[in-house]
């Protein structure tokens, strides 16, 4: 043409219009782990993959016959949640034209983006290996069990326990599922059973397992009850080391079976003095208390004879305001079975709270130590009085304690009625007046420093002014205390011996 420098008149667009043609090829894959006890499941591309400029490579799992996608990774190296048919698929395909957000794992298909590029009939430019390389995974799951209750009370005879399958197991065709039952740390097999439910008949820790197994591979007769463990059926399992292909939830559901124990407390010293208008009670637990699992632990303040409760603490600790009788009790118990909701300070007993537990006759599995710690809250008169402001001991006297008894009950820390004595100091006789406003018989008491009763005497009294003598010649010189009791009340006082 002239334009190029001939003689023919014409025209050649020379630059056109240029058009690259890009020919993906996914090429194909070969399995290369062709375990079906394994979950980790990969394949090697053959080399017959072309790959355009701009062109990406990602390798897609599926599952099932309807090509689901579970996962993309650059490699074809995936590890698989359960059993069943895998495939690997290549995708060879341009970000720009194929986005790979529109893929949902677990709903969008390989189907769903084959169909979307031309070689399934739609418009973009890839490639997608659609057959792949397969897997047949039959990779038994125990899946997990949760025990119907963590400890079972066990009261003699036999005891029940069981479990629920959590529904996460997967049972590949020809495999089956047991249950075992094992006791102790060593997980020693008892029994095994088509449902999670045993009888036992000794109290102790047990675990309840799923064992998933193919009976051509797994022959159960090798297993000794009471001799074979769980560890040892474990140990031939792919999962356990060994070559058999099987699933035993070695964790399983554990189950306690026995008595919870509130074991005892030790209150660490009898007596407490109101200083400032309080007391502080405190005790110890012995160490001898069984908390199953799934149980808490909790202490108890009551008062009184009746064991009214008055607090509950999470430690044995508590201030008190008012004289009386305290004890602190242990209570080990089930917050699924005893809802401690029930419980009304100043009204709801610890014989109430017994009433419900299995050992004082009901129904439910716990355990409170009704004799607990006792403590004999004073005033600081009192105290003084009995020299008690020191005292920590149990080992107080029987004279001391019936001369406390009536401050205890009444709950005061004041004398009920006035009594004088004279001399004081006392040589050989002690005079003792009063007044009383009934008549009848009173006693006369004389104790020693240490609570011991020394001196003892009765009267026969009338309406009116009272007056007593009393023959301290043979007391050796010290302190002493005198208490009357009348029909109306009593009364008590410090004197001295002096010789």
């Amino acid at each position: 043409m002239v334009q190029g420098g001939g003689s023919i008149c014409g025209s050649l667009d020379v630059a056109g219009a240029p058009v690259s043609i890009a020919n993906p090829d996914a090429g194909t894959l070969t399995a290369s782990n062709i375990n079906p006890c394994s979950s980790v499941i990969s394949a090697v591309a053959d080399g017959n993959v072309v790959v355009p400029a701009g062109y990406q490579i990602i390798y897609v799992l599926t599952s099932g016959a309807g090509l689901v996608i579970e996962q993309v990774a650059p490699t074809p190296d995936f590890t698989v949640p359960t059993g069943g048919v895998y495939t690997i698929h290549t995708l060879v395909y341009d970000p720009a034209t194929l986005d790979l957000s529109i893929v949902t794992p677990g709903v969008t298909t390989g189907f769903d983006v084959n169909g979307l590029l031309v070689q399934g009939g739609g418009s973009i430019c890839a490639s997608l290996d659609v057959a792949g390389a397969q897997f047949n995974i039959e990779n038994p799951n125990a899946g997990t069990l949760t025990a119907a209750s963590n400890s079972v009370c066990f009261t003699g005879g036999s005891a029940v326990i069981s479990a629920t399958a959590n529904g996460n197991a997967f049972v590949p065709a020809g495999y089956q599922t047991i249950y075992v039952l094992t006791s102790g740390a060593g997980l020693v097999i008892e029994q095994v059973n088509a449902t999670p439910s045993f009888t036992v008949t000794a109290s102790g820790n047990y675990t309840i397992h799923t064992l998933v197994y193919d009976p051509a591979t797994l022959d159960l007769s090798i297993v000794t009850p009471g001799v074979t463990t769980g560890f040892d059926v474990n140990g031939l399992l792919v999962q356990g080391g060994g070559t058999i292909c099987a699933s035993l939830d070695v964790a399983g559901a554990p189950i306690f079976v026995g008595n919870p124990s509130a074991g005892t407390i030790s209150n660490n010293g009898l007596f407490r003095c109101l200083q400032g208008g309080t007391a502080t009670l405190n005790a110890t637990p012995n160490g001898n208390a069984i908390v199953p699992p799934g149980f808490s632990t909790i202490y108890v303040l009551t008062r009184g004879q009746g064991l009214v409760i008055q607090q509950v603490n999470a430690v044995p600790v508590f201030n008190v305001s008012q004289i009386g009788l305290y004890r602190i009790h242990t209570l080990v118990y089930d917050p699924a079975t005893l809802n401690l909701g029930i419980v009304v300070p100043g009204t709801t007993t610890g014989f109430d709270v017994n009433g419900l537990l299995v050992q004082g006759g009901g129904s439910i599995c716990a355990s409170l130590d009704v004799t607990g710690a006792p403590y004999i809250v004073l005033g600081p008169i009192i105290c003084s009085i009995f020299n008690l402001d020191s005292q920590v001991g149990n080992d107080i006297s029987a004279e001391t304690m019936e001369a406390i008894r009536p401050y205890l009950e009444s709950g005061t820390d004041a004398v009920l009625f006035d009594i004088n004595v004279y001399p004081n100091p006392a040589s050989d006789v002690l005079n003792v007046t009063f007044n009383s406003n009934l008549s009848g018989t009173a006693s006369v008491m004389i104790y020693n420093s240490v609570g011991q009763l020394v001196i003892e005497k009765a009267l026969t009294i009338n309406t009116g002014f009272q007056q007593s003598n009393m023959d301290v010649s043979e007391l050796p010189s010290g302190n002493y205390l005198i208490r009357v009791s009348t029909p109306e009340g009593f009364s008590s006082k410090m004197f001295q011996v002096s010789k």
